[in-house]
C-alpha cells in the first residue's frame, strides 16, 4: 500500500504537535507513505509579495489583524495546500 498511497500533512507554526501527530499516526494506521511538509515558507512568500505591492503586511486576528486579514490568510494557506497536494500527488511516484 505504500507505493500506491501517500499522505501529506502540510502544517504550519500555527499547527500543533498533536495534531501533526495524529497526521502522522493516521498514515501509519491506513499504510499510506506519509510525510509531514510545513508550508510557512510559501506563505510568507505570498505575503511577501502582496506586501511588496501594497505596502501592507496582513495579520492573523490573533496578532491583531482584522477579521478580513484572518480570513484572506486562511484562504492562502487552503489553497497553497491544494496546490502542493496537487504537486506531490504527480512527482511522489516518481520520487519512490
Amino acid at each position: 500500500a505504500t507505493h500506491v498511497l501517500h499522505t501529506v500533512f502540510m502544517g504550519t507554526e500555527n499547527s500543533s504537535e498533536n495534531t501533526t501527530s495524529r497526521a502522522r499516526r493516521l498514515g501509519e494506521a491506513i499504510g499510506s507513505y506519509h510525510l509531514t511538509v510545513p508550508i510557512d515558507l510559501m506563505v510568507r512568500a505570498v505575503i511577501q509579495v502582496f506586501t511588496l505591492a501594497t505596502g501592507k503586511t496582513p495579520q492573523f486576528e490573533s496578532r491583531g489583524g482584522t477579521m478580513a486579514e484572518d480570513l484572506a490568510l486562511q484562504n492562502i494557506q487552503a489553497r497553497l495546500r491544494m496546490v502542493t497536494a496537487y504537486l506531490f500527488a504527480q512527482l511522489l511516484p516518481w520520487v519512490r
